[in-house]
């Protein structure tokens, strides 16, 4: 079972993101913001990390910098969303992908089943 990492400050949505994936038999590990987030990432290689970009405590596209710029979470593949940010933000933060909110879960689907 794929461990995934999601980071997203809505509770709403958190929770709505975590039981689709959890249906889909993804281990969903969820965070409030990127406090409790980097707390638990140093503890943990998860396969996938979905980071929404606006955190009430911190920038998801400097969280997915920092990740790819570390020796041990390099690899890991990362997939930004924002409703309000350009999909080329994850050009410039080295993210494997983005995702503009709100989004079809089909298309979450596919996009995830890439990495």
């Amino acid at each position: 079972m794929k461990k995934i990492f999601l980071v997203e400050d809505d509770h709403g949505l958190r929770d709505l993101i975590s039981f689709l994936l959890e249906d889909k038999e993804y281990d969903v590990e969820a965070f409030p913001n990127a406090t409790s987030f980097e707390k638990r990432i140093n503890n943990e290689q998860p396969d996938l990390i979905l980071l929404d970009i606006m955190l009430p405590d911190g920038n998801g596209v400097e969280l997915c910098k920092n990740l790819k710029n570390s020796q041990d979470k390099n690899e890991v593949p990362i997939v930004l969303m924002s409703a309000h940010a350009d999909p080329s933000i994850a050009d410039d933060s080295g993210a494997n992908d983005f995702i503009k909110k709100p989004f079809d879960i089909e298309e979450l689907y596919s996009r995830l089943e890439k990495y």
